[in-house]
């Protein structure tokens, strides 16, 4: 209690105490939330089944799509974490996303200590990135995304605090930034190191800084680490189900983004998307932060003591905006796209726009946060109400029709004359 006590009263100073109770009551509305609506599309619906059949069959290797039917779309990271929530609080809604809130919880406490540790308001970060529109939404989401993207946000924040801590530490980012890579490996496969590699290869081709970069990490060791520790479920996915490296690595990691409309999708349909349109996805995905981002760089233009007059700030931010826009530069020329795909780079651009704040004065910024914090309050309970009270959840879901399917009939088994639906 003690240790709250302190954090409350440290956060009072950075944040407004009518912000700071808007956000704690956002954060506890999204934990109560989490079992309020069904799983309300498909994603959810057949990631849901999916660690249901993981957790009933006790297979830790296969993720089944179907009766006889493996699922080689992904790695199983967020089934293990979904299915380990069914073990724990039974078959239900809140078990399988409370796993997926608390990845979201560990990436807001990585970017935390990393802003901490980097002179950055750290409360600013907590709460800009808490209430992010995509990030505050798939946090209660059953996806891989936030498997990927606490994957992807430890390996960034322990690459920057490599190259600037002590002796000690710089072993420990190391370690950390290796991990990282293996989680990615685990929560989505390979596209993962390209939102990390490529940010960080430009950052260091601009700032001239690819001899520091490359002696700042033991590159080879520790890929070989992270591969390594990936490596037995891979091949052991193969020897189960025969067929899988090919269709992961070939039609998951290559067809997918290079063929609009790819037909080779064995568990749905490809999302045939404009080109470009990732970027669209992201001003969505940022709301109501990145209307507040523009306006404040230009209020630090003329600030002498901005960051932006030393070279060492100058290179965190171009750090900050790279790895933020990172998802996007990657998938800008992709035809299949949705606007999941920019989830890695929010904490970026969440610690980009904390560190702005910090260089205007103290009032616009607390003026600014309070803004953002209770629009998304007032956005999260209209989203809300329209999935409960309206029911618009229950759209795309069978719940209740089965529920009263059993109701009626007791033990006779039910039977759809179409597609059964997830």
């Amino acid at each position: 209690m003690n240790f709250f006590y302190r954090f409350w009263n440290k956060a009072e100073i950075s944040l407004s105490k009518s912000t700071l109770y808007i956000l704690t009551g956002l954060i506890l509305l999204r934990i109560i939330s989490l079992a309020l609506y069904p799983l309300m599309d498909t994603t959810e619906g057949r990631y849901g089944e999916m660690a249901r059949k993981m957790a009933e069959m006790n297979d830790w290797i296969t993720p089944w799509f179907d009766v006889g039917v493996p699922f080689w779309g992904k790695p199983p990271l967020s089934f293990w974490m979904s299915a380990l929530g069914i073990k724990a609080f039974g078959v239900n809604e809140f078990a399988v996303r409370i796993p997926q809130f608390l990845a979201a919880v560990s990436i807001v406490f990585i970017c935390y200590d990393w802003a901490k540790r980097s002179l950055v308001n750290p409360f600013y970060v907590v709460a800009i990135l808490s209430t992010s529109l995509l990030f505050i939404l798939l946090s209660g989401a059953v996806t891989t995304d936030m498997a990927l993207c606490l994957g992807s946000t430890l390996s960034l924040r322990a690459f920057w605090l490599s190259l600037r801590g002590t002796d000690a530490k710089k072993k420990r980012e190391q370690w950390l930034f290796f991990i990282g890579l293996s989680i990615m490996l685990y929560a989505k496969g390979p596209v993962g190191w390209v939102l990390v590699f490529m940010p960080i290869g430009l950052w260091a081709l601009v700032t001239r800084s690819i001899k520091e970069t490359w002696k700042g990490l033991s590159w080879i060791l520790g890929c070989t680490f992270a591969i390594l520790i990936s490596l037995p479920w891979y091949l052991e996915a193969e020897q189960h189900t025969p067929g899988f490296l090919h269709y992961f690595f070939v039609g998951e990691h290559w067809q997918r983004f290079t063929i609009s409309g790819w037909k080779g999708d064995l568990y749905g349909t490809a999302h045939a998307r404009p080109r470009g349109s990732i970027w669209l996805y992201l001003i969505v995905a940022s709301l109501p932060w990145c209307l507040i981002l523009p306006i404040t760089i230009w209020m630090t233009k003329y600030n002498k003591s901005s960051l932006e007059n030393t070279v060492s700030g100058r290179q965190f931010k171009l750090y900050l905006l790279l790895t933020g826009l990172a998802p996007c530069i990657f998938f800008t020329m992709s035809g299949n796209t949705l606007w999941t795909y920019v989830l890695p780079g929010l904490p970026s651009l969440a610690l980009l726009l904390a560190l702005y704040l910090g260089e205007v004065k103290v009032s616009f910024a607390k003026s600014a946060l309070s803004w953002g914090v209770s629009l998304s309050a007032v956005a999260m309970v209209g989203v809300l109400i329209t999935l409960t009270l309206d029911h618009k959840a229950d759209y795309k879901s069978a719940k209740g029709v089965v529920d009263l399917y059993k109701a009626q009939h007791d033990s006779k088994p039910i039977v759809f004359l179409s597609d059964k639906p997830f």
